[in-house]
């Protein structure tokens, strides 16, 4: 286990911190004034009061993962301070660079799976030490009009352990994406993308106009584990449809397994390793019908029950409602994240930090 130590003196830190920890319950322990500890597989962090600072100490089974916990931290503290206060770690990882978690790849193949749906292969260097057990990575496209002989400049790691962007005319286009498909063999992903009409600059028109030889960056994996539960129900439009094919792949054979997924019409569904009821807007706008929230008020929880759901932000402020008013499940039972939203253009593969976001 490697660990790293920092100390964050600012008079708002206890109570950043608090709000930090109140918001993640199923991840964080601790009282309002500490101290507190984040727990995941691939590392933790524990945080205690030290006089009028916070004495923060981050572990991890390697350096992806320890670097995984200082990004986490300094990330989100800065959220809830609403400041981009500066770190100083000490101790085992990297103090800046290219991060251990990331991967300059390559374009191998690119197919169409359905009218909506095109699937990209990407070699990726060493991609047996990356978490592959994670479901998203955050895909990195250079300038669609930079020259062919001259290299993307990617983002590095800061003393702070936050990452750092590239802007102006090096700026990436990033996008939080599912990998659908490992093969290890070979030293390949998968990824599905939904393609969408738009004049504008976009990772599905890359995805439908690549090459082979192209150059894509990725970071991750990351951001959710694939759930483990007695019995799982999982819901989302075609922009999570990646993410439930591979969890349906993923569970064991004693998992009571049932899948709710919302596309246009017949021709978009697929062929997966579970039972779907598919629901088809039949030409209504993606993210305009309430299909998935409808699907779910016609289902019952269950004590063992684990709600798994991805789709655009007004059905996931729904389909969240009603897990946690209606059903009144746990935050330890559910994931319910806001993959897109309608009008606005940008990654969101994650449920939001802050409580007052529903």
């Amino acid at each position: 286990m490697l660990h790293a130590i920092t100390r964050l003196a600012h008079p708002g830190a206890t109570i950043a911190m608090s709000r930090f920890a109140a918001d993640h319950p199923e991840y964080i322990t601790g009282t309002k004034t500490g101290p507190w500890r984040m727990q995941l597989p691939l590392g933790g962090f524990d945080v205690r009061q030290d006089g009028a600072a916070l004495l923060v100490e981050a572990s991890g089974v390697n350096p992806i993962g320890l670097s995984y916990m200082k990004l986490i931290f300094v990330d989100h503290i800065r959220e809830y301070l609403a400041e981009e206060v500066e770190l100083h770690w000490d101790g085992d990882g990297q103090s800046h660079g290219i991060p251990p978690f990331f991967r300059e790849t390559r374009v191998t193949a690119s197919r169409r799976l359905t009218p909506s749906m095109q699937r990209v292969t990407l070699t990726v260097p060493d991609l047996q030490d990356l978490p592959l057990d994670e479901l998203h990575v955050r895909l990195l496209l250079p300038p669609a009009d930079r020259p062919a002989n001259l290299p993307p400049v990617w983002p590095m790691l800061t003393a702070s352990g936050a990452l750092s962007f590239p802007g102006g005319a090096d700026a990436l286009l990033v996008r939080v994406y599912t990998i659908r498909h490992v093969d290890l063999a070979r030293g390949e992903v998968e990824i599905d993308f939904v393609l969408h009409p738009t004049a504008e600059t976009s990772a599905a028109r890359w995805a439908a106009t690549c090459r082979p030889g192209d150059v894509a960056g990725l970071l991750g994996p990351g951001g959710g584990a694939i759930p483990q539960a007695p019995r799982l129900l999982l819901l989302g439009d075609e922009t999570a449809l990646p993410a439930i094919a591979r969890i349906l792949e993923a569970t064991s054979p004693g998992t009571r397994c049932e899948a709710i997924i919302e596309v246009n019409g017949p021709e978009d569904e697929q062929p997966l390793a579970g039972p779907v009821e598919w629901l088809h807007r039949s030409g209504a706008a993606p993210g305009t019908t309430r299909l998935l929230a409808e699907a779910l008020g016609k289902r019952h929880p269950s004590d063992d029950l684990y709600v798994w759901a991805g789709c655009e932000f007004d059905a996931f402020r729904d389909i969240r409602r009603h897990v946690r008013s209606i059903w009144k499940l746990p935050r330890d039972r559910h994931m319910v994240a806001a993959y897109w939203r309608r009008g606005v253009a940008g990654e969101m593969a994650e449920e939001p930090h802050h409580s007052s976001a529903a």
